[in-house]
């Protein structure tokens, strides 16, 4: 069965690169521009592990990981927070709302390979 993977991302290079690279290593995608967007996806495609970005418009990566984690539903998903903004890298360190750290913190721009191998160890 292949695996799914949702990509959250406010800049449509990105989502785009991140679609073609995970759709041609096999996995099965669906994209969102931000959180909100991000939200509405994750309950219609239940992925088996999301990649984030942190700001975006209408609701953030922080805003939309402390809520995935809030949700008894969907609280087990992984999470690789993919950002070029490397000060969320501590906010995530800290328990500030009593939910746990994202499973991985790579910063833009990243390496391909370095992704997937990630992805691998999540998802199986």
């Amino acid at each position: 069965m292949t695996k799914k993977i949702l990509i959250i991302d406010d800049e449509e290079d990105v989502r785009t690169y991140l679609n073609s690279l995970l759709t041609n290593s096999g996995y099965h995608t669906k994209v969102a521009d931000d959180g909100e967007d991000g939200f509405r996806k994750l309950t219609e495609f239940f992925p088996d592990l999301i990649i984030l970005d942190i700001i975006m418009p209408n609701q953030s990566g922080v805003g939309f990981y402390r809520k995935l984690k809030k949700s008894e539903v969907h609280k087990d998903i992984p999470v690789i927070i993919l950002s070029a903004v490397t000060q969320y890298k501590d906010f995530f360190a800290h328990d500030h709302q009593s939910v746990p750290r994202p499973q991985e913190f790579l910063e833009k721009p990243f390496s391909p390979q370095e992704l997937l191998n990630k992805i691998a160890t999540y998802i199986k």
